[in-house]
């Protein structure tokens, strides 16, 4: 299973889980050890994306991709 999260703006890898783990080696550097998965949820099929120590920049449009389902987007507004 692969399931990838991108900023819609510039298709930049935020976080990618392949082969069941994460793959932080891929993912845009901005977005290491920010870019998370509920870990807890990944068996009920749940890939919900956490963003820790939002900053101004992270605000935007953001989608998820698998396999199997079309794009899910996600907006991020900050008010920092």
């Amino acid at each position: 299973m692969e399931v990838e999260w991108r900023r819609t703006d510039s298709e930049t890898l935020v976080h990618l889980y392949q082969d069941g783990e994460s793959r932080a080696e891929a993912q845009q550097q901005d977005y290491q050890d920010r870019a998370h998965f509920f870990t807890d949820q990944i068996q009920r099929g749940n890939f919900s994306l956490r963003l820790d120590d939002l900053r101004a920049e992270d605000e935007g449009q953001y989608k998820c991709k698998d396999r199997v389902a079309p794009y899910l987007r996600l907006w991020v507004k900050t008010s920092l």
